[in-house]
């Protein structure tokens, strides 16, 4: 049975786009260029989705703050310049949008809001979007839902007719603190089962089985 929907809230990395290869492999040659040990994609994948500065001071093993500053500015020239055009969309999410093309739309992400809108520019996909809210542009992070509580208050839109679709458990725990609906992906970053265990509202494996769930 369809429910109605007057905005959907997307993550981005994991659920729209396959970025967090690109985020990685970056993170990897900073590594190298700043001569740090090395670390392997499963090391750097337990520091991803929280954000830039959690996921570079995680990788470099270090808060402080010189060598953090040096290591953020390395790592975002080199997503820049190597990482932004090699990162594909999953599939049919040109589709979907362009399905739901009517309803409000909005980005909240934990990933750098330039890195996210150069993203979207690459694929010609940002007139989709209302609003795109990144980890340097939103009120809070995820998993606080005051990001999310203050777009149903500007937009006079209830909890009930929102869904809030991502890939991690993050993004789950973010939307039921929200009390929006939720829904995760299972091509993402987190695997089918641990993301069943999170509890959200629809489980599924392609963006366009909300075709039938969704109105």
């Amino acid at each position: 049975m369809k429910f109605p929907v007057d905005l959907l809230i997307f993550d981005f990395d994991g659920t729209l786009t396959d970025s967090i290869p690109a985020a990685v492999a970056a993170i990897q040659a900073m590594i190298e260029e700043l001569g740090l040990p090395h670390k392997t994609k499963e090391q750097i994948n337990q520091h991803v989705g929280y954000g830039e500065i959690p996921l570079v001071s995680g990788a470099i093993g270090s808060k402080d703050p010189v060598l953090l500053k040096k290591a953020m500015d390395l790592y975002f020239k080199k997503y820049i310049q190597e990482g932004i055009e090699t990162i594909p969309l999953y599939p049919h999410v040109k589709e979907f949008l362009e399905l739901f093309k009517e309803k409000k739309k909005i980005i909240l992400s934990n990933k750098r809001d330039e890195f996210i809108r150069m993203i979207l520019g690459h694929h010609r996909l940002t007139s989709y979007f209302t609003e795109i809210l990144g980890g340097d542009t939103a009120p809070c992070l995820k998993p606080d839902p005051c990001a999310i509580i203050d777009l149903l208050k500007k937009y006079q839109i209830s909890p009930e007719r929102t869904l809030f679709i991502g890939d991690m458990t993050v993004d789950v725990e973010t939307g039921k603190n929200a009390k929006v609906r939720t829904c995760a992906v299972t091509y993402g970053f987190d695997g089918r089962e641990k993301l069943k265990a999170s509890g959200p509202d629809f489980l599924i494996d392609d963006l366009l089985e909300l075709k039938g769930l969704i109105e």
